[in-house]
């Protein structure tokens, strides 16, 4: 009777249950602490194709637990390869989103105001900065009440 398992990259929601579990072994073997994994991390083993699929997922975790036991994972401590290519799923490096969330009308007044202060105080030029019209970001000075 032929069993079929789907890769691991069509797994992407018990990922995150697998390598909880694979860790805590590995962990209670060599025992070391087990890492943890922030959501953006997760996020990003999830989109990994795992080429290697349960092998390498159990690989990956035996070397994190090893080289940053005890210690909160986030996506600059994974391995190149897989950074890579969360960004050419359309992660941008640009900006993440921060674990405990953010206040988007906070930053978009940030952004508004770094615009202005980088274009010292030429509108025209800030809102070309942010990918606005003038008028957009003339609109969005006053909703903010920003000085300029």
């Amino acid at each position: 009777m032929p069993l079929e398992l789907p890769p691991l990259r069509d797994r992407g929601t018990v990922l995150a249950l697998l390598l909880n579990q694979i860790t805590a072994e590995l962990a209670a073997r060599h025992g070391l602490n087990a890492p943890r994994y922030s959501r953006d991390a997760l996020r990003t083993l999830k989109d990994y194709a795992w080429p290697g699929n349960v092998r390498e997922l159990r690989n990956f975790a035996e070397r994190m637990l090893v080289l940053l036991g005890d210690r909160d994972i986030s996506v600059d401590n994974l391995p190149l390869e897989m950074q890579q290519q969360a960004a050419t799923n359309g992660f941008s490096d640009a900006f993440r989103l921060p674990d405990a969330g953010l206040k988007l009308d906070d930053l978009e007044a940030d952004m508004i105001r770094q615009a202005l202060d980088r274009s010292h105080g030429n509108r025209s030029r800030a809102a070309r900065l942010l990918g606005l019209s003038r008028d957009t970001l003339l609109y969005r000075i006053k909703k903010y009440a920003i000085g300029a």
